[in-house]
């Protein structure tokens, strides 16, 4: 019977460990990509002062700044795991609206299918109500 449970909590440590490893490799991951993405606004930034045709480069910058947060955004909760052991839900909430107004802002409305846009509208809602209605958690 100590064998058995011996054997139980060896088992529950080595399991234990595995989100700890994944989430570990994700924000190395989400690191790589945040500098990345940061690199690549700044030089949309830059070609943006030096550019004719600003409304195509000015989505460009705001697509990819958005980007860049959404990637932050990830990595906090991430952090957050670290220090709290769970994730939170606001903060992927925060991501998921982020990530769907640039999605908006990315492809043109006006040549969108009506179903398109009106699934788009029912997610940022969905999005909206759970950011309101989802507590803060306790820090």
């Amino acid at each position: 019977m100590a064998a058995d449970k011996a054997l139980m909590e060896q088992l529950t440590n080595f399991f234990s460990l595995v989100p700890i490893v994944l989430y570990t490799i994700v924000a190395i991951m989400l690191t790589i990509i945040a500098v990345f993405s940061v690199y690549d606004a700044a030089v949309l930034i830059v070609q943006l002062a030096s550019s004719v045709n600003d409304m195509v480069n000015l989505i460009s910058v705001i697509n990819a700044l958005l980007l860049t947060i959404t990637i932050i955004v990830l990595f906090e909760t991430v952090t957050v795991y670290f220090r709290t052991k769970h994730v939170e839900v606001r903060a992927l909430l925060v991501a998921g609206l982020t990530g769907m107004v640039r999605h908006i802002l990315v492809y043109n409305v006006a040549t969108t299918d009506a179903t398109e846009l009106f699934a788009a509208v029912a997610v940022l809602a969905v999005l909206i109500a759970g950011i309101v209605l989802i507590k803060p958690e306790p820090q």
